[in-house]
């Protein structure tokens, strides 16, 4: 099958996008607005972008009655938190991906264990093992979207997660996350999620 992207619906557009780009991790972002009021919302379309310093992006789109809480709120305030995304914590994920009214804050309906963040007044989400405080650096807009990139300003992982990855080279060894105990859940198309399966390595020549 050939297709033209220009003869879809924004609609399927979107669908074949979600459903080709697979799985792809979920930043589960916990942010403040200026009165202290939290708000917690799923976004896959996320990366990284830099390790020197540590940068990730997350993709807002809009919506016809305007921005995003979460994307609001950093425009706000220019910090947020990614919290990695687990099984234990799926249905506060469901619940931090419905529309909800701006005074409602997802954390405390999802009864989600909160923690004040070291360097940005965002909050922790506890039952995540792995928490990125974020500084907003820029937003960028694209085809309706807003890019939203942030610098790590401070990490908390887990601490049976870590473990020293193998010296190559003569380099010093270094602390790394163990994905299979990390178990990442990864977002699919519509409401299909995945869990980590089999785990290969496969060394550059």
């Amino acid at each position: 099958m050939q297709i033209d992207p220009a003869t879809l619906s924004r609609r399927d557009g979107y669908f074949l996008m979600i459903t080709a780009i697979v799985p792809r991790a979920i930043a589960f972002v916990s942010t403040t607005d200026p009165s202290g009021l939290t708000n917690a919302a799923p976004f896959s379309y996320f990366t990284g972008v830099s390790s020197s310093p540590p940068t990730l992006l997350i993709c807002s789109s809009r919506r016809r009655e305007g921005l995003k809480d979460t994307h609001r709120n950093i425009l706000a305030t220019g910090e947020f938190v990614v919290n990695v995304v687990v099984e234990e914590i799926m249905e506060a994920v469901v619940i931090g991906g419905t529309d909800h009214p701006p005074d409602v804050s997802e954390i405390e309906l999802a009864k989600l264990r909160t923690a004040p963040g070291v360097k940005v007044k965002a909050p922790l989400l506890l039952d995540s093992p792995v928490n990125m405080e974020c500084r907003l650096t820029q937003v960028l807009e694209v085809a309706g979207s807003a890019v939203i990139v942030g610098e790590i300003v401070w990490i908390h992982v887990r601490d049976d997660l870590v473990i020293e990855a193998p010296s190559t080279g003569g380099a010093p060894a270094s602390k790394v996350i163990d994905v299979s105990r990390l178990k990442p859940i990864g977002r699919l198309g519509g409401d299909q999620y995945v869990r980590p399966g089999v785990i290969f390595e496969k060394k550059r020549g």
